[in-house]
């Protein structure tokens, strides 16, 4: 089933389907998939809250976008900040 925009249409293939979330119809059989998430639905997929991300946007860990009055913050983009975070636990064994 395609995806119906709604809304003004940001560029090529892109679709404003609601006010939180920005999505992509890369295959029209594929699920959609969010490019760029408001800071509450970020704070929840990092796990911390919408505070810390603040403070980390400020300290400028994490960039954000700005549209208007609203911020959306890149999926790939916190992704990006979660592996570079990832540390590999080493038993004592040598």
């Amino acid at each position: 089933m395609r995806a119906r925009c709604i809304g003004r249409a940001i560029g090529p293939g892109w679709c404003r389907m609601d006010s939180d979330t920005f999505y992509r119809v890369a295959d029209p059989d594929e699920k959609l998939r969010p490019l760029a998430v408001r800071p509450r639905q970020a704070a929840t997929m990092l796990g911390i809250s919408v505070s810390s991300l603040e403070r980390l946007n400020k300290a400028g860990e994490i960039p954000r976008i700005k549209d208007g009055n609203k911020v959306f913050y890149r999926v790939a983009t916190l992704d990006t900040w979660l592996a570079r975070r990832e540390t590999f636990e080493q038993d004592g064994a040598a």
